[in-house]
């Protein structure tokens, strides 16, 4: 679906007299207009409104009227507001290059996990001039800026991340994901192993490979190897090889 969103008002200031509601913007989905409406006695931050919210479209049987959206409508087209009106914000508070923090610079990177720049200077929207692939600058899923280098310092080494940094997400970047997703396709294309025990090794895979520096990661990856006892010996050997790897390449960059 192609969406676009355009901000009209992101400080509200009520409406007078306070009888009509504030628009905040219109949002845009495959072409057709959507308008987003704050309550009219609403005043300050509009992502403090975000719950009170309507969403109204344009009445293709009336000239200049609106009609109620579509419930399933008028909460994507509240989500992707909200999610524009948060990145707004973020930008607003922290400096062009930099993370919110102020201590590290932005990092762009493509899904294949390629680094394009982690000196905050870059153009969003750019492809990765090794394999082709969409570069991002954030997390897909907080929307939290992917951490470059530390700031004002003179190291110039820089190690992939694999992970969110922001506290309250922490899961993995594409790069890392299609790791994770590969192990899991070895995993359960071998044969002789019941789903409760596919289950069981999948878990200890996710944890030597998300955090091979733990001090439990060492026992884990033995327990892995004897559970595995009695599938055929090629197959045990891929997957502890790709676990090994990944591992390895993860607790090396890992900070």
């Amino acid at each position: 679906m192609n969406t676009k969103v355009v901000i009209e008002k992101r400080d509200l200031h009520g409406s007078t007299p306070y009888a009509f509601p504030q628009k905040v913007a219109a949002v845009y989905l495959d072409g057709d207009e959507y308008r987003v409406y704050a309550p009219p006695k609403a005043v300050g931050d509009a992502l403090e409104w975000v719950e009170h919210f309507r969403v109204h479209q344009p009445n293709p049987e009336s000239f200049n009227s609106e009609i109620p959206a579509d419930s399933t409508y008028q909460v994507l087209a509240i989500q992707l507001l909200k999610e524009e009106l948060e990145k707004m914000k973020r930008n607003v508070r922290r400096p062009v290059g930099l993370n919110p923090d102020v201590l590290y610079c932005d990092a762009q990177i493509c899904l294949q996990g390629h680094v394009r720049s982690s000196e905050g200077c870059f153009e969003r929207g750019e492809r990765c001039t090794k394999c082709g692939a969409a570069c991002i600058d954030e997390c897909q899923y907080c929307k939290a800026p992917i951490r470059g280098r530390l700031a004002y310092s003179l190291v110039q080494h820089y190690d992939l991340p694999f992970f969110c940094h922001a506290p309250e997400c922490g899961l993995p970047y594409p790069w890392m994901q299609d790791k994770l997703e590969t192990a899991r396709e070895l995993l359960y294309d071998i044969e002789n192993l019941s789903l409760d025990e596919r289950n069981e090794l999948w878990n200890l895979l996710k944890f030597v490979m998300s955090d091979p520096k733990s001090d439990w990661a060492a026992a884990k990856t033995t327990l892995i190897g004897i559970k595995l006892a009695k599938v055929s010996k090629a197959s045990r050997e891929v997957l502890l090889d790709f676990t090994a790897r990944v591992a390895a390449e993860v607790g090396k960059a890992k900070f």
